[in-house]
Order: C-alpha cells, then sequence, then structure tokens
C-alpha cells in the first residue's frame, strides 16, 4: 500500500515537471518567434510644420548658434529668407522674415555659419526646379512596401543630419520629419542585464 501511494506521487511529480517543462519551453519559443510587428520599428515622421509663406520656399540651410538650432528657409528669385529657429523640432518658430536689401540681381544662400552667412548674386534669373513629390515609404515588409505618407508639389529640400532631421517645403508649408532608427533588442537587453547584474 505504502509503495503504491509512493509511485502515485513520483507520477504527479513527474507530471508536474513535464508540464513546467512544457510551458517554460513553448514560452522560450514565442518569445524568440516574434512578429515583425512587435519588433522595434526605424521610421521617418513630421514632427512640426509651418503654415505656408506668401513665397515658395527654393532653399534651405541650417546652422546652430550657441545651443539653439536654426533654419534659413529661402524664398524664390532671392526676394528673401525667413529665419526659423527649430532648437524645439516640434515646436518652430519663425523669427523674422529677412529682405535681401540693396545687392540686386538674384542672391541665394551658399553657407551659414549661427548669425553669417555667405550671399551668392547671380546675375541673370536662374530658373527655379520644378516641383517634385517626396514619399515616405516604409520597408519593413520588403514584399509588400507601403508609401507612409506623400509630399507633392515640393520645392526645397534640406537636412540637418547632426539631428536626423529633414526640412520639406511645398504648397502646404514647411515640413520637419525627424529620423528615428529602432534599438537592437538584443543591445538593449544586453545593457539592461549588465546595469542590472554587473554593477
Amino acid at each position: 500500500m505504502g509503495s503504491f501511494k509512493l509511485k502515485r506521487q513520483w507520477i504527479a511529480l513527474g507530471m508536474a515537471i513535464a508540464m513546467v517543462g512544457s510551458a517554460s519551453l513553448a514560452s522560450a519559443k514565442s518569445k524568440t518567434h516574434k512578429s515583425d510587428a512587435s519588433q522595434p520599428q526605424d521610421s521617418i515622421e513630421v514632427v512640426g510644420h509651418i503654415p505656408p509663406t506668401n513665397h515658395p520656399v527654393t532653399n534651405f540651410v541650417s546652422t546652430q548658434h550657441y545651443s539653439s538650432y536654426y533654419l534659413y528657409a529661402e524664398h524664390e528669385s532671392g526676394r528673401d529668407i525667413t529665419l526659423i529657429d527649430v532648437t524645439k523640432s516640434s515646436r518652430p518658430l519663425v523669427l523674422a522674415d529677412v529682405p535681401y536689401t540693396g545687392l540686386g540681381g538674384s542672391e541665394s544662400l551658399l553657407a551659414v555659419a549661427g548669425t553669417a552667412a555667405l550671399v551668392s548674386n547671380e546675375t541673370g534669373n536662374p530658373q527655379a526646379a520644378p516641383p517634385q513629390s517626396l514619399k515616405i515609404m516604409d520597408f519593413s515588409d520588403p514584399q509588400h512596401p507601403k508609401v507612409a505618407r506623400e509630399f507633392t508639389g515640393v520645392t526645397a529640400v534640406g537636412k540637418d543630419n547632426q539631428r536626423g532631421l529633414v526640412f520639406i517645403a511645398n504648397p502646404e508649408g514647411i515640413w520637419i520629419l525627424q529620423r528615428h532608427f529602432a534599438t537592437d533588442p538584443d543591445v538593449e537587453a544586453a545593457y539592461t542585464k549588465q546595469v542590472l547584474y554587473d554593477h
């Protein structure tokens, strides 16, 4: 009788171990085979917008002055420049419309350093590039790429590579986009482990 009871306990214990083991295995499999949708994704997103100005923007030049970041938006035919504070890219602030004065001809920005600018004075009337379309594409599923957003009638494009910003001008205004790179889950897990356990 005692050996039968002991045998039943061993069988119950064996079944419990098998159930825990198979649950752990299923959990481990589900963690290693996550769907792509749950993985962090790279993205390019609109983070700021400024309503349209009086004249189409034909050129962007970004710069830094002390700890602030600025964008010079040059308008067609060298008419003027709009100075924009993009320190907080989600809340751009138009500081001023600065006219080119007394230069004659058609001016354009070549380079900017903070509050100083190198301006070219071209004689004649340079032709503006025809408007173009830009698309933010989602290639997270290479077999089925998607258009996430489209900008039509684009007259100027600029970049601030240091901050991962892209500037686009079209009839709807000036758009500020930001590039976001997904965090590698394995690197993040290794960093968390190091911070929690290795110190």
